[in-house]
């Protein structure tokens, strides 16, 4: 019974305008937006700029997050990702002056010297050491209210450098032998994908809710005697199963160029990437923003999942736009819009598979919600058509 009613699924989607607009913007999207051509190219010597990386020279961190903690001091005005989410953070009087303690213990200078120097002129006493300027900045990241690039994980986060010839070349070899070409180009696939998949599946999940009710089949769906778990299952899994499908025919083509490239440069690309990062990365957004729409939409009757998962998506595109090499956190949109940058994929990677798990996780606990919303429906409850509804009303009316 499950099967059918999968295929079923399955096929009226095939038939549904709004499916193939997703598909045609996904494609659009991917043809217009991502390019894989110039993933592999040798840095040649005597170029003006190689890019950027972030440092691991301490001095560095050290300076660069200093400066910034001075700056942010001086407006009163912290940026802090306290759970994942954007914040400006404004502190209070007694709150200022322990940030003011923490840079003249960091400057050996008094705060009113330290705001009259340049940013350039601004450097951590060379008596501290590293581990102390660690405990101190995170001191300062407690203060804010933590989720700042002020705590010990997230401080190399403030050194960013240009990069020399040499380690524009190291970076190429990495490309070549850590990522085997194809990694790096996937993850930039589905960074990529991943911020039209934050909105696009909630659409297709909505207009599935309220199909029934417009084409007043739901007394029908609600007699028959498949259980709410088949029914609501069938429908939630042919909504993702169809949507990972564009994805996967779509990557064959990057696949193929990567392959070739590795050919060129005598290095064997990793020939399932693509899919590797596709079920990684991508599932997990696809489950979440399809479950959104599927239990708002059954628990009010209304579209209004389509409002409340596009502030989310604008809320989760807003928050990494001052970062989209490497920001993670809780942030339904993790960003990697690098080709490259292998050193900093390593050390995000714990971050985003906890952030991955954590979001298909509450996608399965919508869905299961959502089948016992709409047991309650089937049943006559949580419905303003069901049968408690019209009780109530004949015992107010006698």
């Amino acid at each position: 019974m499950f099967i059918e009613l999968f295929l079923k699924e399955c096929k009226q989607i095939l038939k549904s305008l709004t499916y193939l607009i997703i598909v045609a913007f996904i494609i659009l999207f991917y043809f217009t937006q991502f390019d894989p051509s110039n993933t592999v190219v040798k840095p040649k010597e005597g170029l003006e700029s190689y890019g950027s990386k972030y440092s691991d020279d301490k001095n560095v961190i050290m300076r660069e997050s200093l400066r910034g903690l001075v700056y942010e001091y001086s407006a009163n005005s912290y940026i802090a990702y306290p759970i994942g989410f954007y914040k400006m953070v404004t502190l209070k009087e007694e709150k200022q002056v322990k940030i003011k303690d923490i840079i003249e213990k960091i400057t050996g200078l008094q705060i009113d010297k330290v705001e009259k120097l340049s940013r350039n002129e601004i450097f951590p006493n060379s008596s501290i050491t590293y581990e102390q300027f660690e405990e101190l900045m995170e001191k300062a990241d407690k203060i804010i209210g933590g989720g700042t690039d002020y705590s010990k994980k997230m401080l190399y986060k403030n050194a960013i450098v240009p990069m020399t010839y040499e380690e524009a070349l190291e970076e190429y070899n990495s490309l070549l032998y850590n990522d085997r070409i194809t990694n790096a180009t996937a993850r930039l696939f589905s960074d990529y994908m991943g911020i039209i998949l934050a909105i696009l599946p909630v659409f297709l999940a909505v207009t599935r809710c309220l199909r029934d009710r417009r084409s007043l089949a739901d007394g029908v769906i609600f007699a028959k005697k498949s259980s709410s778990v088949n029914i609501i299952l069938s429908r939630y899994l042919s909504n993702v199963v169809m949507l990972l499908l564009p994805l996967m025919i779509i990557a064959i083509f990057p696949t193929l160029e990567c392959n070739y490239l590795g050919d060129i440069v005598g290095i064997k690309a990793d020939s399932f990437a693509f899919y590797k990062y596709i079920f990684g990365w991508l599932l997990p957004t696809i489950l979440i923003t399809t479950s959104v729409g599927f239990f708002i939409t059954e628990l009010t009757n209304s579209a209004l999942a389509i409002l409340f998962q596009g502030g989310w998506w604008f809320v989760s595109i807003f928050m990494a736009v001052n970062n989209l090499v490497g920001n993670v956190g809780m942030n339904l949109v993790p960003r990697f819009n690098s080709e490259g940058s292998y050193h900093v994929f390593e050390k995000i990677f714990d971050e985003l598979v906890l952030n991955r798990i954590t979001y298909s996780i509450l996608g399965i606990l919508l869905i299961i919600a959502t089948v016992f919303v709409y047991e309650a429906k089937r049943k006559g409850k949580c419905n303003e058509y069901g049968k408690i509804f019209k009780n109530k009303q004949d015992g107010i009316l006698a």
